[in-house]
């Protein structure tokens, strides 16, 4: 029996610092290269967002939108690094609020975790909290100086105080899964020896700094989330070799309570110090999609070349499998266990919204309305936040209040779809969602065609 959407707590509104976001799913920050090299927005950006926003959900969350060229983790993403880049996001902004839905815009600035630079970034490292390379590829860093981290916050408030006047409903602020804020925050990572490295306190300075800045840009009458890493898992795929874990949940419940008396509205929970990690995106990692479009990062990093050349091999591809992951609870013997993928933050996100006393907006494999039920009657989260299972059901919402539990062909967690990305057009590239392989082509194109005839 259909439960009606007015006893739902999925369709109950819910109002965080005068926005209200009609119901308690969230589009997360879904990537994607469809906007032009140089950061303008497209049409398929648009058509896009367009898109969740018809299929019913309370809000949606921007692509990562690089707050400076330097700091763009890969071209092709709408950035927020000028003035001139206001009146394309305003439009973006109008089209959404046509359909009820509440647009927020995410700040971002990669720092080592840069995938793909820009062509006049190439062979300069990128901007960090260290001199070292990460862990996955190798990805090139060199550590700011102090002058350089205080420009870089009166970025972010400039980048902010560009959303409002864009007319958004609010911004997030991305301080995880090893982008540049991260990479201050993680005992893992940072290793300099000024007061910007130490304690916790310490580490936290420079995200503390970012926040008080964009408060003074914005006021404090306008929508300002974080997205954090609860756990770090430095070590996911690396150990024993890697020992260090890094920041602890313990680490971050402390660092949501500073954030909640420095003015912050709202924290979304993501995972681990990488992206992508063994939690994030949880699931599958797609070695025989990725030896193509690993060529995009040949010569990004000290290992890039040798995992490229590996992944050429299928005995490596599944070792690589294997390896990924197989500390993680959603895999056992080999096997993935998509049981174990829904919903598997909302117990750190419940420690940390009662330590905060914060709306907590929880990302985690979400597309099952029974689930999600339990998860917001249970206190262990305010809203949840959904990508991969939107790409593959953008009615996702509109099933569930139709009184459908689950879509008939939910998201498999094949996480082909974020590696796909680096090259690619952004879809769920699963064929076996799909009649046929020619469907799976005619929904990935579909949204390039609403583009074209919109323009």
């Amino acid at each position: 029996m259909a439960t009606s959407p007015t006893n739902d707590p999925i369709f109950r509104p819910l109002t965080i610092n005068g926005v209200t976001f009609k119901n308690r799913v969230m589009r997360s920050s879904l990537g994607g290269r469809v906007d032009y090299y140089d950061g303008s927005m497209s049409e398929a950006r648009v058509a896009w967002d367009r898109r969740f926003a018809r299929g019913g959900v309370s809000a949606i969350i921007s692509s990562n939108s690089g707050i400076r060229p330097d700091g763009v983790a890969v071209p092709g993403y709408a950035t927020i690094d000028d003035d001139r880049t206001i009146k394309s996001w305003r439009r973006l902004v109008a089209e959404v609020h046509q359909f009820d839905c509440r647009y927020i815009i995410q700040l971002h600035f990669s720092g080592r975790q840069r995938d793909i630079a820009r062509k006049e970034f190439v062979d300069i490292p990128a901007p960090g909290a260290t001199d070292r390379p990460d862990l996955l590829y190798g990805l090139r860093s060199r550590r700011m100086t102090i002058p350089e981290m205080h420009d870089l916050v009166q970025d972010y408030a400039r980048a902010a105080r560009r959303a409002r006047e864009a007319g958004a409903d609010g911004i997030e602020i991305v301080a995880c899964n090893g982008y540049i804020l991260h990479q201050f925050l993680s005992s893992a990572i940072n290793d300099r020896d000024d007061e910007y490295n130490g304690d916790l306190r310490a580490r936290a300075r420079l995200t503390l700094e970012v926040l008080r800045a964009v408060r003074a840009a914005v006021g404090r009458d306008f929508f300002v989330s974080m997205k954090l890493s609860g756990r770090d898992e430095h070590n996911a795929y690396t150990a024993p070799l890697v020992r260090a874990v890094g920041n602890t949940l313990a680490d971050t419940m402390e660092l949501s309570r500073w954030l909640a008396d420095a003015g912050l509205d709202a924290i979304h929970l993501s995972q681990g110090d990488s992206f992508p990690h063994p939690l994030v995106p949880a699931g599958r990692l797609p070695t025989d999609d990725a030896r193509r479009v690993y060529s995009a990062m040949f010569y990004e990093g000290t290992r890039t070349r040798l995992t490229f050349l590996l992944l050429q091999f299928a005995p490596f591809r599944r070792l690589f499998e294997w390896n990924w992951g197989r500390r993680m609870p959603f895999k056992r013997n080999g096997v993935l266990l998509p049981d174990k993928i829904e919903g598997m933050n909302q117990d750190d996100a419940a420690k940390i919204r009662q330590a905060s006393g914060l709306p907590l907006i929880c990302v985690g494999g979400w597309q099952t309305a029974g689930r999600i039920r339990e998860a917001l009657n249970m206190g262990h989260c305010d809203v949840v936040s959904i990508a991969r299972g939107l790409l593959a059901n953008p009615d996702l919402v509109h099933r569930f209040a139709r009184g459908q539990d689950q879509p008939e062909r939910p998201c498999t967690y094949c996480n082909k779809c974020a590696v796909n990305a680096l090259l690619y057009p952004l879809a769920c590239w699963e064929e076996a969602r799909f009649d046929s392989r020619e469907q799976m082509f005619d929904e990935a194109y579909s949204v390039y065609k609403e583009a074209a005839a919109g323009a």
